[in-house]
């Protein structure tokens, strides 16, 4: 079970035992029922695999939203009770913009508590749709060696850890219950079911069956070969479709969500010049809630329409390079080296509002004077640099092995098909398994596979074992510690082929290798098609948004320096002389007293959840639902971004400052 459907699960029972009192089960809450959930809802909650009801369910929207109200209404009230204590006015934008979110927030959690059986089920669909090429694969290679349906299908299901392949296991089940009358008739119906989701999944089993039937040898393999072909044309042109259908999203994204927001940065301090007054905490609720908000939003709708093409092997947490990894001791370290390195910014903050009239002594007066050390850089920024390096803290040093394990499976996977084909063509000449795999360690030694043979046939020469236990053994076999579902598979089949013919397994290895190229063929162009789509993305976070950040931040630090400066040697009747055309002008200048660092905490809180939401995106398009990929990527980009923010920031304001004099 996936932990977010635990949760769920938790979080319905704990709804209903505390707060069944926000909907009472009546004839209304039976219509509200019918509308929000219709008949086809009980048949999506079966296929989740959740295990309740829909009113229950509906209390727990009810209840998320009542919660997240009420903690909004609270941090509302706070705010409130921060302004009056400072005898400061709050004005009307603020109050509508918490508003919205104190309305906005409650609806968008109650609708996404609501259709999470939904998401769930479109995750689960979609992630089985991805298991699709493993299942026919094994099903294809099995039949090649030896043509026996039901014994092909108890093999995948046997063999494969995906999703999809739980369905298939209890088809056997129901076969051996009788439930059906026979595998043609459970394959059948398989196909049926899964046929609403993929016509091509349901071809290629319909091909798959009716290859058994084919008269000689020669026309059952071209059978079987056509529906690993369809299957995979399948999977191409689903990826095609969206990667098509995706280029107006992520334009969308881009502008709205990167480009113009932060283009408007530079535009704030001079807002007043037209009337407007704009507080810190109103540019907080735009750029660190709502655009964030919109942005995580907009893009989870599109990866959940994103068809999964080849699922990511799982790796178990008792791996040996994941034993002395220690989650928590590394959150909390990288929580410390975090803290130290804002701590000076906290410093620098306290002490301009510890001394609000100034001080005789030169170094407080530097700390805290805008043409002091703000003068050359920002020390908001230290609270960036501490939220960053604990993010790529945490990340590279937790996730890195994932990746690094996850890298060798999948070249073990790309050097596995040349092993099989030296193996295959070694039998073919009558050479013993043995032997041949020898051969094949000494041919390709110094990849990863070649290990694996030699271990293979050390077991096999000097602990006089059978091949199953060399491979398979739990103390010592050479696949231990070989997390890939494929290469065990495979190699489970060559096992069994010995035990009938050489000849046979040898003819079979050969057609598998070409099979297994195929299936990496169409994984490559798969991911070269995606990485297109999100590159440009990936440029922009790691390089392009910050750059932007940073120029935008060091002008509205320039502009808001001359503002000052302009508000406080102009006279009153310069003021009052003023254009009526500037209605902003008889307040002094927009933010006068607001410090221009506040701005680049504002905008690099902005920019983090940026690297986060946008690399999640990125790496949700091209790797799909791979956490350790995720971290990894998201522990690298963090850091390179955050150094451009930091460096264009400075030099920014250094050379900016140059023209103040001037202006």
């Amino acid at each position: 079970m996936r932990a977010d459907q635990l949760w769920f699960e938790r979080g319905v029972w704990g709804a209903k035992k505390y707060f069944s009192w926000l909907l009472k089960d009546s004839e209304k809450t039976q219509k509200k029922l019918k509308r929000y959930f219709p008949s086809e809802y009980e048949e999506i909650l079966t296929f989740s695999g959740l295990d309740l009801e829909p009113y229950d369910i509906l209390v727990f929207a009810y209840t998320a939203a009542f919660l997240s109200f009420l903690s909004l209404f609270i941090l509302d009230l706070s705010i409130f009770f921060v302004y009056s204590f400072f005898s400061t006015p709050i004005d009307g934008v603020t109050i509508v913009l918490m508003g919205v979110v104190l309305i906005s927030v409650p609806v968008i959690v109650m609708n996404l508590v609501a259709n999470y059986p939904k998401t769930h089920a479109r995750y689960t669909q979609i992630h089985s749709l991805g298991d699709i090429p493993e299942i026919l694969s094994y099903l294809v290679m099995y039949l090649k060696l030896v043509p026996n349906l039901e014994n092909s299908v108890k093999f995948a299901a046997a063999e494969s850890s995906t999703a999809l392949a739980c369905d298939l296991r209890k088809l056997v089940w129901d076969m051996e219950i009788r439930v059906y009358h026979g595998i043609n008739d459970a394959l059948s119906s398989f196909a049926t079911q899964w046929g609403r989701w993929s016509e091509y999944f349901k071809r290629s089993l319909h091909l798959i069956r009716s290859s058994i039937h084919e008269r000689d040898e020669a026309s059952r393999i071209i059978t079987l070969d056509r529906a690993l072909d369809v299957s995979l044309e399948g999977t191409k042109e689903t990826m095609n479709h969206f990667a098509n259908r995706l280029h107006q999203p992520t334009v969308i994204l881009y502008s709205v969500g990167i480009m113009i927001p932060l283009s408007l940065v530079a535009m704030l301090p001079a807002a007043g010049l037209v009337g407007m007054r704009i507080t810190i905490f109103q540019v907080f609720l735009i750029y660190d809630v709502l655009l964030p908000l919109f942005v995580l939003l907009y893009t989870r709708k599109i990866l959940i329409s994103r068809p999964a093409a080849f699922n990511p092997s799982a790796i178990p947490s008792y791996h040996p390079d994941l034993l002395a990894i220690n989650k928590r001791q590394r959150l909390v370290f990288s929580l410390v080296i975090g803290v130290v390195i804002s701590s000076p910014g906290a410093v620098f903050l306290l002490v301009p509002l510890a001394i609000p009239g100034g001080s005789s002594d030169a170094l407080i007066n530097f700390i805290s004077n805008h043409q002091g050390l703000n003068s050359f850089f920002p020390v908001t920024l230290f609270f960036i640099w501490g939220a960053a390096t604990a993010v790529a803290i945490y990340c590279l040093s937790v996730y890195r092995p994932y990746k690094k394990l996850r890298d060798e499976i999948k070249q073990m996977e790309k050097e596995f098909s040349d092993a099989l084909y030296i193996i295959g063509k070694r039998i073919s000449e009558d050479k013993s398994p043995e032997e041949s795999f020898l051969y094949a360690a000494r041919t390709m030694q110094g990849t990863q596979i070649a290990e694996v043979f030699r271990h293979t046939c050390y077991n096999l020469t000097a602990m006089h074992t059978n091949f199953h236990d060399a491979l398979y053994s739990n103390e010592f076999g050479s696949l231990q510690h070989v997390h890939s579902d494929r290469i065990k598979a495979i190699l489970r089949l060559f096992v069994e082929g010995t035990q009938k013919s050489q000849h046979a397994v040898s003819a079979s290895l050969i057609r598998i290798a070409d099979h297994l190229k195929q299936l990496q063929e169409v994984e490559y162009k798969i991911t070269d098609m995606l990485y297109e789509l999100t590159s440009t993305l990936r440029s922009t976070v790691t390089v392009f948004a910050p750059l932007i950040a940073g120029v935008t931040l060091a002008i509205t630090m320039l502009i808001s320096t001359i503002l000052s400066s302009l508000s406080k040697s102009s006279s009153a009747e310069m003021i009052t002389d003023l254009p009526a055309s500037l209605p902003g002008a008889s307040d002094t200048f927009m933010m006068e007293n607001v410090r221009p660092e506040y701005f680049v905490l504002v905008i690099g809180i902005y920019l983090i959840e940026l690297v986060f939401l946008l690399t999640r995106f990125t790496n949700g398009i091209n790797e799909g639902d791979d956490k350790a990929t995720f971290m990894f990527s998201l522990g690298k980009i963090m850091p390179l971004s955050i150094i451009v923010f930091s460096v264009t920031i400075i030099v920014g304001q250094f050379f900016f400052a140059q023209i103040v004099p001037a202006a």
